[in-house]
């Protein structure tokens, strides 16, 4: 499989950035169908091997993998899996995918952008990836809820796709195919303000509001709520202001429903008071838990972060 001389050349910048290397191999046959499984990733050491497994659009999923990481190794925010359900550990993972499901859309409006700036969201790509989402979801039938959540998170990142591809007028297939799941893409859509996510405080934003605005959706529909807001850390964007702040300022410390899933002790999280998401876990403390939450909650919140060893992003000023 052969790439293009421009994915070969953000291969050079993100191995630039990369703390190891990154090698990018490609095999399979042209399926007509894009999918973003038909891309993965494999360490050996420092050394990361991205595996394209599909001819179709081998350019558009080697570049969405680099972009990925070069976004992460830039500061924009990324989920950390540090919670568990006690005794399921197949809720756990169902959770997990759901939550990285809904945090695909809101850095895909970041490179879905790039993608079609360097025009490789071209009319055969804007089709399989439309095939992709028909081999993904069964048509709405009546009141049957089975795939609601799944469509609801597939449908949000095609309409960030289409928007991108400037292709909004394809999306009239998925409208009749997915009425209801549909609409609610695009309200959770005009929610997570996709065009204005450029920098890492607007995409933690954006990451904020389709948590919160999914579960409502769930909510309305009388399905299970995921509380992605508890369950999943995200990287803090924190102001120069709000790191020099004790963290009883910036933070409210929530014991939650969760274990820790390296130690299954019982949780704390750290919700930002701006916009109540998990920015960090804490597990139960040894010994006196008064003194040791007085006392933590005194530090600066540079300190803490410090202390956890967890990264956290500095916000940029505005000039």
């Amino acid at each position: 499989m052969h790439f293009s001389k421009e994915t070969l050349a953000l291969l050079d910048q993100v191995n630039q950035l990369y703390p190891g290397s990154i090698v990018l191999r490609g095999s399979g046959e042209d399926s007509g169908i894009l999918k973003h499984d038909q891309v993965s990733t494999s360490m050996l050491g420092p050394r990361m091997a991205i595996e394209v497994n599909d001819l179709t659009a081998a350019d558009v999923l080697a570049t969405d993998e680099l972009l990925h990481i070069m976004l992460s190794l830039n500061g924009y925010p990324q989920l950390f899996f540090q919670l568990a359900v006690e005794k399921d550990e197949s809720l756990t993972e169902q959770m997990m995918v759901m939550t990285s499901y809904l945090y695909q859309p809101v850095i895909h409006s970041i490179i879905y952008r790039e993608q079609a700036k360097h025009g490789q969201l071209t009319g055969k790509v804007i089709q399989a990836y439309l095939r992709g989402v028909a081999d993904t979801l069964e048509p709405e039938q009546g009141d049957d809820m089975a795939q609601a959540a799944l469509r609801v998170m597939v449908l949000l990142d095609a309409r960030v796709f289409l928007a991108a591809a400037e292709a909004e007028s394809d999306g009239k297939h998925l409208e009749a195919s997915y009425p209801l799941a549909w609409q609610a893409a695009g309200r959770l859509y005009q929610t997570m303000d996709s065009e204005n996510i450029t920098d890492p405080f607007t995409m933690h934003r954006a990451i904020e509001a389709v948590f919160s605005g999914f579960d409502e959706q769930m909510a309305d529909w009388k399905l299970p709520l995921l509380n992605a807001k508890e369950f999943v850390t995200v990287t803090p964007v924190l102001s120069q202001r709000q790191l020099r702040l004790k963290v009883n300022q910036v933070f409210d410390i929530k014991h939650v429903p969760f274990t820790v899933r390296d130690t299954n002790q019982a949780a704390y999280v750290g919700l930002n008071k701006a916009d109540k998401q998990n920015s960090f876990v804490l597990p139960t403390p040894d010994g006196e838990q008064q003194a040791f939450f007085l006392a933590f909650y005194q530090m600066t919140v540079q300190d803490l972060f410090a202390q956890l060893k967890q990264p956290y992003t500095v916000r940029e000023s505005k000039a």
